[in-house]
């Protein structure tokens, strides 16, 4: 073996909720094998690690979901729960106790866990079946002279689950370099002072998803005097749905995740056969071909939309007066979604606390405008007026840049694997081909779904990188030894960790019958298009997946040939939500039908 050469059976980049379930199955299924997990930060959990959350950083997966589902989350205190959604630190001691009590072979999840440990470059070594990962090692705790090292790691088989929140995206504002005030990502603001700070006094909040909401109640709730810009050219502000479910669901979470929800979701995933009668597709054909069932989805989409909106009231808080006495208009209503909540082109979150949007009303200015230039100690907005807003700290919650989430492979290799590069590394040919399966597919989506054919007027930033374009969204046409875990967005990602994680195993085991080259091609074009009509501006690379968590694991497992995660037959099968806890047995199933020689 070279000097500095470590060889393992399987390489996994991350140790978020998808590096996690990726090692803990591969190791439930095959024991004694060699497994790494790097990371590169100095802590376990990705967006759920105890140095990225905060008091007001809380889950949209309430209890009974945020979990996996071998081990149930420890009650959370009923004053720290809000209809089951709960704050973030919870999920992270869970994941450290979850990787302490997993054990194989005797050695612990954890042990298999290297942090502060980035993987710099992945490649193939040239003619052979060999990955290749360079680490990195850095350790803050060592004296300068120990503080970094940098070695090799080998293996046949890697999962890339470094998903889609490790990286930054920070925006180019002109003038940015003049401001003396601080400047700080989502990613960064539980390592930050600057809520604590007392010398800063005017925060301004960057951003209209559910991140950006998150650091304006935050610093509201500690007195400062706090604006919130959400660009006018930009997709818009989150629709926030109520956290309360109705009926018999304990929450809004309970109440969607259902396979009778799935069924107006208008899902690419959901299995709707031509040859014999189904449920599905007798819904499909009646949802979305017949007037009366166009007329009954547009109803009851509205409904949905007309219930998280009226729980905001976002023209009737207006000039009420806050808890200081005042009465003035801070804008409120700019954060009226520009899209229904089916459409999701500006996203969606879960209101999870009773004061959410009465604290934003009485203490937080909101401003829908672009930023014309940064100064010195504010901004100046494109309104038309100049208006000037005064700042200390900017927080930005302006989401995550993907090509850097796989920094670590070069422009070719990440194109040949069908991840998302610039647009100007195809060829004119290449553009042409895809070009003409796009056209096709979405001709068929169309055909499917009719009522994709008919989207609201939305903003659309144009697309400058290529789209994903992975075989369920995790594995290139052209290897089956690497795949790439946790590169789709959608509303719950515990379930889809273990789940995604069962059907990688599957897949370098074998046992799963991948149709060919000219199929998978053909398959992952129509989630592309399908993804582009169904979800506007936030579907255009193609992983845009936020109401579909049930179909789409459904899918997946339903490939695998597994059963166990259903367990009821007919209505109850339609109408009980997908709790983590009905995943649990399934490695098991999967053994008994793929593994039964094979000791454990």
């Amino acid at each position: 073996m070279e000097k500095g050469l470590e060889s393992f059976d399987v390489i996994i980049i991350g140790a978020g909720l998808y590096g996690i379930q990726a090692a803990r199955t591969y190791l439930a299924v095959h024991p004694s094998s060699n497994v790494v997990v790097f990371e590169g930060s100095s802590t376990i959990g990705g967006v759920w690690s105890k140095d990225r959350v905060y008091d007001a950083f809380w889950t949209q997966t309430p209890v009974g979901m945020a979990e996996f589902s071998d081990q149930r989350l420890p009650p959370v205190p009923e004053l720290d729960s809000y209809y089951g959604f709960f704050p973030a630190k919870y999920v992270a001691s869970y994941l450290e106790s979850y990787v302490e009590s997993r054990e194989f072979a005797g050695r612990k999840l954890s042990s298999r866990i290297r942090l502060d440990s980035r993987v710099t470059r992945l490649e193939k070594k040239g003619g052979t079946c060999e990955w290749r990962a360079h680490i990195f090692v850095h350790n803050k705790s060592l004296r300068d002279e120990e503080e970094a090292r940098n070695y090799t790691a080998t293996a046949q088989k890697v999962i890339d689950a470094t998903g889609l929140t490790s990286s930054p995206y920070m925006p180019s504002l002109p003038g940015l370099e003049t401001f003396s005030g601080e400047l700080v990502h989502q990613k960064d603001i539980a390592q930050s002072h600057v809520l604590h700070d007392s010398a800063n006094h005017n925060v301004i909040v960057i951003g209209g998803a559910k991140s950006a909401a998150d650091m304006a109640y935050a610093a509201a709730k500690v007195g400062k005097t706090v604006s919130w810009v959400i660009r006018k050219s930009g997709s818009g502000p989150a629709s926030f749905a109520l956290a309360q479910g109705s009926g018999s669901y304990k929450n809004s979470n309970e109440a969607f995740y259902t396979r009778l929800t799935a069924l107006f979701l208008a899902s690419v995933f959901v299995r709707a056969r031509r040859r014999e009668w189904s449920l599905a597709g007798f819904v499909e054909w009646l949802l979305y071909k017949t007037s009366m069932g166009m007329l009954f989805f547009s109803w009851i989409w509205k409904r949905v939309t007309a219930r998280a909106w009226k729980g905001a009231d976002y023209s009737g808080r207006q000039g009420k007066g806050d808890a200081w006495g005042e009465s003035e208009d801070r804008g409120f209503h700019n954060l009226q979604p520009d899209t229904e909540i089916f459409w999701q082109n500006d996203s969606s979150g879960i209101n999870q606390r009773p004061d959410f949007f009465s604290t934003i009303a009485d203490r937080v200015t909101v401003y829908r405008s672009d930023i014309d230039r940064v100064c010195e100690r504010g901004i100046h907005l494109a309104d038309g007026n100049g208006t000037f807003v005064p700042a200390d700290v900017l927080l930005c919650g302006t989401g995550w840049d993907i090509r850097s989430s796989y920094a670590h492979l070069n422009d070719a290799t990440a194109h040949d694997l069908g991840l998302p590069v610039s647009q100007s590394l195809q060829s004119a040919q290449e553009a042409l081909h895809c070009a003409a399966l796009d056209t096709r597919a979405e001709a068929h989506i169309l055909r499917r779904f009719p009522v994709l054919a008919h989207p609201p007027t939305y903003h659309s930033t144009p697309a400058t990188l290529t789209p994903l374009r992975l075989y369920k969204a995790m594995l290139p046409v052209s290897d089956p030894s690497i795949l790439f875990l946790g590169k789709i967005m959608l509303g719950n990602h515990f379930r889809t960790a273990e789940v995604q994680a069962l059907w990688a195993v599957s897949v370098f085991d074998g046992t799963l019958s991948l149709p060919d080259e000219d199929a998978m091609e053909r398959e992952i074009t129509e989630t592309v298009a399908w993804c582009r009509k169904r979800y506007l501006g936030k579907g255009q690379l193609g992983n845009w997946f936020w109401f579909d968590m049930v179909p789409y694991t459904d899918c997946l497992l339903e490939e695998i040939g597994l059963e166990s995660h259903r367990g009821r037959k007919g209505l109850r099968d339609l109408v009980r939500p997908c709790f983590a806890e009905d995943l649990f047995g399934l490695i098991e199933e999967y053994k008994a039908k793929y593994h039964k020689r094979e000791s454990t």
